[in-house]
């Protein structure tokens, strides 16, 4: 996606260049004001001109339509003329060998219904499955949305809408995916939120809950590949603050090591959730020992 941050656009696609996309779909939103015209126009010409020999498609606005509509619209127009895919923002940096690494599995697992999503990152890259200690990659509840591989089949069951969240057994489908009540407090306010929302702001909440709904795991490499830049930033839409949870990127190794079974790495998840929707008494302890460490190491 190239909007109003060349910048950004210019680093994605350097790193891009990297192991060079044979075919490239730049979505481009049009511009809300004339400051943001020319900005637009900087990194469409970025996104159109990349320094490797490849199939470039555009899918452009002349006027804004908003991040939600914008992205609809491309991945309608790539999943028309393809099978799978990899989406990212101009904000996200993807090591090399996600490129390779989703292309096997996009391949391994296209008929697999049990499979719906290939993440680009890994969060806590430091806790191991110990079932899958010698495995390239394993399965989780969790989607990330920070570069990311699907098929069209899962595509075709994506509703911005998520009008099944009223008829399905949210108790059941919250306690299945969650492990405490704050993070299931949190995931019911934001499908709540997102549910049938005539002006949708975000469009990951709604296929997190395609892929929870589906029964979809995502695959997670036990390595992470995906770096955003985008925090910290006055023209960010949603990545405010500093990023919490950089991870350097890092190459996988090949041949991949696949896992003997399709099934949720529960302790993969549980550690995930912890860093993602931490409890309550773990904020307070965080909190305690960050005002000791000022207290006693502010001289250092």
């Amino acid at each position: 996606m190239a909007f109003i941050r060349p910048d950004l656009i210019a680093k994605c696609l350097h790193q891009l260049s990297k192991f060079k996309p044979p075919i490239l779909y730049v979505i481009g939103d049009g511009p809300r004001n004339e400051k943001e015209e020319i900005l637009c126009e900087k990194s469409r010409d970025l996104a159109l001109n990349p320094n490797w020999d490849c199939e470039v498609i555009p899918i452009f606005n002349d006027e804004n339509q908003g991040i939600v509509k914008s992205f609809i619209q491309g991945m309608n127009r790539m999943f028309t003329d393809h099978e799978f895919g990899i989406f990212l923002e101009d904000d996200v940096l993807l090591s090399p060998s996600f490129y390779h690494f989703s292309k096997e599995l996009l391949i391994k697992y296209r008929e697999n219904r049990k499979v719906g999503h290939i993440n680009a990152s890994n969060f806590v890259p430091e806790f191991i499955p110990k079932e899958e200690k010698g495995s390239s990659y394993f399965f989780s509840n969790h989607p990330h949305v920070w570069g990311f591989a699907t098929w069209r089949r899962m595509w075709n069951s994506y509703d911005i809408n998520m009008p099944a969240w009223k008829t399905v057994d949210q108790k059941k489908l919250l306690d299945e995916h969650c492990f405490s009540n704050r993070e299931k407090g949190s995931l019911k306010h934001l499908f709540d939120l997102h549910c049938e929302n005539p002006d949708p702001w975000a469009c990951d909440y709604q296929w997190i809950f395609n892929c929870l709904y589906n029964k979809a795991l995502s695959i997670t490499p036990k390595k992470n590949m995906s770096l955003n830049i985008g925090f910290d930033r006055t023209d960010s839409t949603h990545t405010l603050g500093e990023n919490p949870f950089v991870r350097p990127l890092e190459e996988c190794n090949f041949p991949l090591s696949h896992p003997k079974l399709i099934e949720r790495s529960l302790g993969f998840d549980r550690a995930l959730s912890q860093k993602l929707c931490p409890s309550t008494t773990s904020i307070f302890t965080g909190k305690i020992k960050t005002r000791f460490s000022k207290l006693f190491g502010g001289n250092e």
